[in-house]
Parts: structure tokens; C-alpha cells; sequence
């Protein structure tokens, strides 16, 4: 009798691929550094207003000293990161919740769908006057706001992840008198991790965007308000220093929740 293979199947954990040599990973790196240096040397070649754009070089030393300034990082640089960790929270938590009782019962199926299916058409900043008005200018406008706007990209990625779980599945829970507990838990949440991943990553991509734009905007501290005041006053060092720790803080929180999210993968493993 033939002994069963034990080799994953490559649907399962797709090999991974390089390409002269280097993984993705090094691929973005390389690409990364080629943009930094093609945007350094344009700006030292003497193509381009300094008022337009200054070099990589003192946009990093501007940014650096900029840490060392204590109302920026207090008042500007944490206080915009929280309110991105508290609205990217806020969104997972709900958005995952809403999916499954989507999922569940077919009532809340029918009523909630049709405002997921619009929301790209909804412009969801024109709400900031009416959260001004009801809640002040403070945090909770940017909060909800940024909610909003990133809890349905949740919302439809763990709606796909729970709706595609096999039926022959829920039935086998079903004849084991498995609990509704047990059945999230067990199967519901496993099936649909994948897909719930990644509505996590948009999701954080769209809680940071929302921060920024509405501080940008319409606040009158935060990281998006002091590349706004920079802006106006024409003080390019600083807005190109503001937007440094804008993209450095994209790129770093979407690779370390990318490695957090992928040790919960089951197709990776």
C-alpha cells in the first residue's frame, strides 16, 4: 500500500518566490532606497525650487530635531498615533462583529448591507460638522470619523471570510451539538482569518489616512495639522519632515501588523 504523502499541498502554503535572488521583502527595501535617491537627486540637480522640493538628506535631519522638540512629540507625533491605534481598534473589533451577525441572521444581513455597498459614494467628511456639533472639536470627531471610514472595508472583507465557510462544515458543528460559542471560535473564526487579515491591513491604511486628512483639515494640533501649518507658511523643510513621519509611520505599522497578522494565518502554517 502507497504511504500518503506529507507534503503540503502548494495551494496551501504557496512557495515562496524570488527573484534575482531577493524575497519580496528585499525587493520593496531596494525599491524604497532607488525612490529616496532618485528624489535626492533631483533636488540637489537644480530642476526644482527649493520652495517645491529640498533634499531626502535635510528632510531626515529636520525630522530628527523635530524629535527632540517636546511639545511636537506630545501634542503632534502621540497624539495622532493614538488616535489611530483607538480608531483601528475601534474599527476591527466592530467591523468583525457586524460581519458575523451579518453572517448569522439574514435581518441584519438585509438591513446593513445596502449602506456597506454605498459607503464608497458616502463622503464621510462631510460629516465632521455635524460631529462638531454634537460632540465639540475635540478627539471624538476624528475618532468616529476615522471609525467610519475604515470599519466597513472590515466589515466586507470578514463578511466574505464568514460566508464562504463550507456549509458541510457549520452541519458537522451542528451534529456535535457544538455551541454558537464553540462554533466561532472553532470554525467560524479559523475559515474566515484569512480574509479578516486582510480588511485588518486596509483597515489600518484607512485609519491613518482618516487621521491625518481631518487633522489636515479641519483640527488644530496633530501630525496632518503641522504639515498644514508648514504649508501655508511656506516652510517646506518642515512639511517635507511632517510627511517623513507620516510615511514612516504607515510603512512601519503595516509591516509589523502584517507580521503580527501572518503568525495567525493557518495557511502560512
Amino acid at each position: 500500500m502507497k504511504a500518503r504523502s506529507s507534503v503540503v499541498p502548494s495551494y496551501v502554503r504557496p512557495t515562496p518566490r524570488r527573484l534575482a535572488g531577493l524575497p519580496s521583502s528585499g525587493w520593496t527595501v531596494v525599491l524604497v532606497a532607488t525612490a529616496l535617491v532618485a528624489i535626492d537627486g533631483y533636488a540637489r540637480s537644480g530642476a526644482v525650487s527649493r520652495l517645491d522640493l529640498v533634499p531626502v538628506g535635510e528632510m531626515a535631519i529636520r525630522a530628527v530635531e523635530m524629535l527632540g522638540d517636546p511639545d511636537f512629540v506630545v501634542d503632534a507625533l502621540l497624539r495622532s498615533v493614538l488616535l489611530i491605534c483607538v480608531s483601528f481598534a475601534a474599527s476591527a473589533v466592530l467591523g468583525v462583529t457586524v460581519a458575523y451577525a451579518m453572517a448569522r441572521w439574514r435581518w441584519v444581513h438585509r438591513a446593513v448591507k445596502p449602506y456597506v455597498d454605498v459607503f464608497y459614494a458616502l463622503p464621510i467628511f462631510a460629516l465632521y460638522p455635524v460631529m462638531v456639533v454634537m460632540f465639540g472639536t475635540g478627539v471624538v470627531p476624528i475618532i468616529l470619523l476615522s471609525t467610519l471610514f475604515s470599519v466597513v472595508i472590515v466589515i466586507s472583507h470578514a463578511l466574505v471570510g464568514f460566508e464562504t465557510t463550507p456549509a458541510i462544515v457549520t452541519k458537522l458543528a451542528r451534529s456535535l451539538d457544538m455551541s454558537r460559542t464553540q462554533q466561532l471560535r472553532k470554525i467560524l473564526m479559523p475559515s474566515a482569518l484569512p480574509d479578516i487579515l486582510v480588511g485588518l491591513k486596509l483597515g489600518l491604511a484607512y485609519a491613518i489616512i482618516a487621521v491625518l486628512a481631518t487633522e489636515f483639515i479641519l483640527a488644530t494640533t496633530g501630525l496632518g495639522q503641522v504639515v498644514n501649518r508648514a504649508y501655508n507658511n511656506f516652510n517646506t523643510v518642515d512639511m517635507y519632515a511632517g510627511i517623513v513621519f507620516v510615511s514612516a509611520f504607515a510603512l512601519l505599522a503595516n509591516l509589523a501588523l502584517g507580521a503580527a497578522l501572518r503568525a495567525f494565518d493557518w495557511r502560512r502554517r
